[in-house]
């Protein structure tokens, strides 16, 4: 459920909002993103993105027994705004305010999630955490407004994918603690350039509420990339002075993300989440090349140089037994002059049989690509060979 501490009735908002009512005043159960869903005497707040408008579907919502608020002046408008994503973002912030947790903010280009797991498994029920995905921006202030009110703390993952995607936040909420995890070529065809990732994710050091409280995984020298994500976990919880630093030791990653499995004589490793260069090669360096084979599909939005990422990436895996798929890893594949190198089209051709083998000889196989590869699907064909 969606609310705002302190702000209980339309008039309540419209006052709060600097806002114009249309309706008489009436207490408010919540807040809706979804007039599907609706129910009586809650507020839609209308969203527009880049394939959907929310001021389609007021109608709807108002009919139901909601109210509506907009930056359209409409017949069945209950409170006019200026701007409607400036509006959610000022709820947000006065729900910070109001509860007033301890808070901190995660992003770059890997690894925040994770990140954000492991300090909500290691604080629990007294801390609130980001949803999978829920991390644009709408998912950012999502996280905020579904805050219960007891909360002591909360960790919002925040993810970008263009510029700019940072700057109305930055303007409106503050946070604690500040975690930046890395920067790669992540969305670099959406960006441009590295310079623009950079910049556009440390726009988020305007929300620190005391600057010093800037934990850079960039300077944490590490290669083990657990060890890494263990010491910026450990070094949040020190920021706020909390104790419970001992149960990050005990944390086990989640499904795609890391997690590993016993299987047969072996085990199988999922990173099958996501994947970018530098994320391959930390978590596959872990792994004894001569007890793990790779499983690699494609990895998305590296922009012109895609081609040579993914070369480079396979040449830097020498020793490696690698099977491949994608389009991008086809034409590595057809230059590359290497033993131990597989290509594979799909789940027509996928070496089910070879590499289920290989877990009877205690192999381990490691998958690992970005969402468009779909990797998991091959995991699943594995477990049921």
């Amino acid at each position: 459920m969606f609310s705002v501490k302190g702000l209980n009735s339309l008039k309540d908002v419209s006052k709060f909002l600097d806002g114009q009512m249309f309706v008489g005043d009436h207490e408010i159960n919540g807040i809706n993103f979804d007039s599907r869903h609706i129910k009586k005497n809650e507020l839609f707040i209308p969203l527009k993105g880049d394939n959907f408008d929310g001021n389609n579907y007021i109608d709807e919502a108002v009919s139901k027994g909601g109210f509506a608020l907009s930056d359209r002046k409409e017949k069945k408008c209950s409170i006019l705004v200026e701007n409607v994503y400036e509006s959610l973002l000022k709820l947000a912030q006065k729900n910070l305010e109001e509860i007033r947790p301890k808070i901190v903010f995660i992003t770059g280009s890997h690894g925040k999630t994770t990140i954000k797991d492991m300090l909500k498994f290691s604080l629990g029920e007294k801390c609130h955490a980001s949803k999978e995905n829920q991390n644009n921006q709408f998912g950012i202030p999502f996280t905020i407004l579904q805050m219960p009110h007891t909360s002591k703390i909360i960790i919002v993952e925040c993810g970008a994918r263009k510029e700019g995607d940072f700057d109305e936040i930055a303007k409106y909420l503050f946070c604690d603690v500040f975690v930046l995890t890395d920067i790669t070529h992540n969305h670099i065809e959406t960006f441009k350039s590295i310079e623009n990732i950079e910049s556009t994710k440390l726009k988020l050091l305007k929300t620190l509420v005391k600057k010093e409280n800037f934990v850079d995984g960039r300077e944490i020298e590490q290669q083990n990339y657990l060890q890494k994500n263990l010491l910026i976990s450990k070094r949040v919880l020190e920021i706020l002075e909390l104790k419970e630093t001992g149960k990050l030791y005990e944390f086990i990653p989640s499904k795609g993300r890391g997690n590993r499995e016993k299987f047969k004589n072996a085990e199988i490793i999922d990173h099958s989440y996501n994947a970018n260069p530098k994320a391959i090669i930390e978590t596959a360096k872990l792994e004894n090349p001569n007890k793990t084979v790779l499983i690699l599909g494609d990895m998305a939005e590296l922009g012109k140089d895609e081609l040579k990422i993914h070369c480079d990436l396979l040449n830097r895996l020498e020793g490696y037994e690698i099977f491949v798929t994608g389009k991008i890893f086809y034409e590595c594949f057809k230059t590359q002059k290497r033993d131990k190198l597989y290509f594979f089209e799909n789940e027509n051709d996928f070496p089910r049989k070879i590499l289920s083998t290989k877990l009877d000889e205690g192999i381990n196989l490691y998958f690992k690509g970005s969402r468009s590869s779909k990797m998991e699907r091959y995991i699943d064909i594995i477990k049921n060979a």
